[in-house]
């Protein structure tokens, strides 16, 4: 890696890394995941048999969210982008441009409060330098529906298509209020599913290490910030669980 894991043990510790490992100016994401042993890899490929179904997937999808939509999907990136809403099992990984909305996920789950978490690091723009990505402006990341060379990462196209590409770095519309509340991004595979933070020389991704006895502390402070499952999932669901915080 390019940067040693370092370790979080304070909100305060995050603003300490950024300084130090963050230039202004530098587009960064995070990813917040509970036990720091899990791997970059999407929810579709982390069985074979997943990989191997994943048309079947889409199409039992299809047919049975149509009578819950208002708006059907026009294209096939958009339906796979529900898919992520509602998470299905899809080629595509979450990610944020919010620091403390990855740290929120870190360190959430009474299931994992026994196990250390990590927030990943990961500079898009490098990764898709991997990926021999270019555009005239550096800081560029591809969008579906607006750049082609994102059409070979569509499912449909992948099955027709033998090439073996590397995880790219892209964003889509937030067109959900849980998008846009956690400054949602993307990464998504083609055939090859090497987890991220093993792809090529790796300049392109680090790591904080959220130690299992920091977890309760990092969730009272971000709560104090503001940063609480409400914000993060604005939806009604997330109204009616938070009214138990009231009772004794």
């Amino acid at each position: 890696m390019r940067y040693k894991d370092r370790t979080i043990l304070s909100v305060a510790g995050v603003l300490s890394a950024l300084r130090h490992q963050v230039n202004l100016g530098r587009v960064v994401w995070f990813r917040g995941q509970a036990r720091r042993e899990w791997q970059l890899v999407p929810s579709l490929a982390r069985e074979e048999a997943h990989l191997q179904a994943e048309s079947a997937l889409i199409k039992r999808f299809m047919q049975n969210a149509v009578p819950h939509l208002s708006t059907q999907p026009r294209e096939e990136w958009e339906w796979m982008f529900l898919m992520q809403h509602h998470r299905a099992l899809t080629r595509l990984l979450d990610w944020s441009e919010s620091p403390l909305a990855a740290l929120y996920f870190a360190v959430q789950g009474d299931e994992h409060k026994g196990a250390s978490g990590a927030v990943w690091c990961l500079d898009p723009v490098a990764l898709n330098r991997e990926a021999k990505l270019k555009f005239e402006f550096e800081a560029e990341i591809p969008a579906f529906g607006r750049d082609k060379v994102l059409e070979s990462y569509l499912p449909s196209h992948v099955q027709e298509n033998p090439a073996v590409l590397v995880p790219v770095a892209i964003v889509g519309p937030r067109n959900t209020p849980r998008m846009a509340a956690q400054l949602g991004t993307f990464t998504i595979n083609h055939r090859l599913h090497t987890p991220i933070e093993k792809i090529g020389e790796c300049k392109h991704i680090w790591r904080w290490i959220i130690p299992a006895a920091a977890k309760r502390k990092i969730s009272k402070e971000l709560t104090l910030l503001g940063i609480t499952g409400l914000t993060l999932f604005p939806e009604l669901d997330r109204v009616a669980e938070l009214t138990r915080e009231i009772l004794p």
